[in-house]
């Protein structure tokens, strides 16, 4: 892991958003999606009603990880076992406190945290909810793939469905109604 941690808190939200871990551009911009991803993330959003500043300004906007891990030969290095589990305090921690309603995992790593490490496909979990107690607060989770422009899964017929899919499901969720006023 390199540099200084990267982290949007919101100490009174409802919502976490839950990435992987900030990418090389992140810590100069000193925000969660910051650059061409975060681009990709808040159009998805914004599809809904949500714009970016409101988004930030209403969601937890948390990371597996806290740090840049490093380049890899495409695109950022995935953090290893080891790594999550030196950051998992952070996260729990987050979680217990601010006891959230919702929770948006973004990109496998962040899906990785609802279910066992890599025993399902992306097409199983986008565009439904889970309801899971994670950390001891019983929540609801509506995953999304990582919006990385190397993440080709998006780009397929069936990845652009079940994208859309989980945004209608998050626009008409509840706590996302009353936080946007949508």
């Amino acid at each position: 892991m390199q540099g200084n941690p990267v982290h949007g808190c919101i100490p009174s939200s409802r919502i976490i958003s839950l990435g992987q871990a900030p990418g090389i551009h992140e810590e100069r911009f000193g925000k969660p999606f910051a650059y061409t991803a975060g681009k990709t993330l808040f159009g998805w959003f914004k599809k809904i009603g949500i714009e970016e500043e409101t988004f930030r300004s209403k969601v937890n906007m948390s990371a597996v990880c806290r740090c840049f891990p490093g380049k890899a030969k495409s695109g950022d290095r995935k953090p290893d076992l080891e790594e999550v589990k030196n950051c998992s305090g952070f996260l729990e921690f987050e979680v217990r406190f601010h006891k959230p309603e919702l929770l948006i995992p973004i990109g496998k790593l962040a899906i990785d945290q609802l279910f066992e490490f890599g025993k399902y496909k992306l097409e199983d979990v986008i565009g439904k909810t889970f309801s899971r107690e994670f950390y001891g607060v019983r929540l609801d989770w509506i995953p999304l793939p990582h919006p990385s422009g190397l993440n080709v899964w998006n780009h397929t017929e069936t990845g652009k469905k079940l994208i859309q899919e989980a945004l209608d499901i998050l626009k008409n969720h509840p706590v996302i109604r009353e936080e946007f006023s949508l």
